[in-house]
């Protein structure tokens, strides 16, 4: 687990150097001023590496939801849907009992595999489920789990998802690439916020490289 501190003092390292290297400084903004804006901006720069990072190259800030206290409410039409926690960013892995194999892709309501889990001859089976983002009445975002496993109630083997940042937890189960990536976009972020488009759009590619898996010189 990186602390929420240890995030900030990297963020202030890399705009440090940069400055160094500028020869300009945004070292004359009062510090606490400056620790501000970083922690305002790491959700997003956690959020950045969330989508952009390879796939399969690990995850960002994983959560694994309880299984003994999930619930499962089958609709009125059939089909079976879960609440998504507040926290939800990407999904990882959520799989029921009695599918064969997990689901790690949360397609669009209204995308073609969706509309598809309404006919009979090409809805997923057990060996290729489907979980599908949508909205309930109540407006909570919630996932539509395909298919029911016959002649039982849906139960959950399991739920892993990636979460936002949350500064009062930290970064948790990410590998040291992409946590440099976080301090990167971060101060990316906040280069825009100053409109130094030169030092963010350098930081942003760096980032990018990092988010592949490749490393650049560390700051």
């Amino acid at each position: 687990m990186i602390s929420t501190d240890e995030l900030v003092k990297r963020v202030r390292r890399l705009l440090n150097e940069a400055e160094e290297d500028a020869r300009l400084s945004l070292l004359y903004e009062e510090t606490r001023s400056i620790n501000g804006h970083i922690l305002r901006l790491l959700p997003q720069a956690v959020a950045l590496v969330q989508k952009n990072k390879a796939p399969d190259y690990g995850n960002v800030n994983p959560r694994a939801l309880d299984v003994g206290t999930a619930e499962i409410v089958v609709r009125d039409d059939g089909k079976a849907m879960i609440v998504l926690p507040d926290d939800f960013a990407a999904l990882v892995s959520l799989q029921l009992k009695g599918w064969k194999r997990p689901c790690r892709q949360l397609l669009v309501e209204g995308c073609c595999e969706s509309i598809a889990q309404n006919s009979g001859y090409v809805r997923a089976g057990v060996c290729r489920p489907l979980c599908v983002e949508s909205v309930a009445d109540d407006g909570s975002r919630v996932v539509l789990l395909s298919p029911l496993p016959g002649g039982k109630a849906p139960q959950l083997d399991h739920f892993v998802y990636e979460a936002a940042f949350d500064t009062a937890h930290g970064l948790e189960g990410c590998n040291p690439l992409l946590a440099d990536a976080v301090a990167y976009y971060c101060a990316a972020l906040l280069y825009n916020v100053f409109e130094r488009r030169e030092q963010a759009n350098s930081l942003l590619s760096l980032a990018t490289l990092l988010c592949n898996g490749k490393n650049v010189e560390r700051r």
